[in-house]
């Protein structure tokens, strides 16, 4: 298993003009499902939140993320998504007014409180492999990264409905750094069930904030930046 770095040649690295004073979690955890889908899908969220005196456990609602984020997901300072996805987007269930949600222009986060998202479901987080705009829709002046540290997940289709979010839950809630974390758990799923699954872990975030903990992280960087890094499993 190889874990590989890129940064984009066409995204302006502007690590220097990030704040990466130590800053402390607040305890806000929030956890959001697929709307009237499977039960694995609340297993998962629930299997993370539960490490946590959580503050939010909703169906999947489109708003949640979009229109109503500074009420929702923004207002956390972690939030975790299980459902199905694709790339760049997420599925909000049969039982969603909006059967989906794509990240980009009506998903700013950050610019209220969010530092570390994950989305325990298939290729919301594409790599380079993937596809060459992999980094579209998460920087820019109107995109996702308007404060955010890190979104995490799965570069291509996974499974859940297993161990990792327990794990992942545990790892995080006992500081370990966010995203390693992350692969950490995957890769310990990998090592019961052998071959590839149960998906190839991904993670983008903003250079110098690779190792943020929960409970120590650094400072928020600039709305509106064109800077991004990741890391993929291949």
């Amino acid at each position: 298993m190889k874990i590989t770095q890129l940064i984009p040649v066409g995204a302006a690295l502007l690590v220097a003009s990030a704040s990466v004073s130590p800053a402390f979690a607040q305890g806000e955890e929030g956890g959001y499902v697929y709307n009237g889908g499977e039960a694995r899908f609340v297993d998962n969220v629930y299997n993370f939140i539960k490490h946590f005196s959580y503050d939010q456990y909703y169906w999947c609602e489109a708003n949640l993320f979009t229109t109503s984020n500074n009420s929702y997901v923004d207002n956390m300072d972690f939030s975790y998504y299980s459902g199905h996805g694709s790339n760049f987007s997420m599925g909000m269930g049969p039982g969603a007014s909006t059967s989906s949600v794509t990240v980009g222009s009506t998903t700013q986060w950050g610019n209220r409180d969010l530092e570390f998202i994950v989305f325990q479901s298939c290729q919301v987080v594409p790599s380079p492999i993937d596809r060459a705009d992999w980094f579209q829709p998460w920087v820019g002046a109107t995109d996702t990264f308007q404060g955010l540290h890190q979104a995490i997940g799965y570069r291509v289709n996974s499974y859940s409905g297993n161990g990792i979010s327990n794990n992942y839950g545990g790892r995080v809630s006992g500081n370990q750094r966010v995203w390693q974390a992350w692969f950490a758990a995957v890769n310990d799923e990998r090592f019961w069930s052998g071959g590839t699954y149960p998906g190839f872990a991904s993670v983008v975030l903003y250079p110098g904030l690779d190792n943020d903990r929960y409970y120590s992280f650094g400072g928020d960087p600039p709305a509106g930046h064109g800077s991004l890094r990741i890391y993929y499993q291949h």
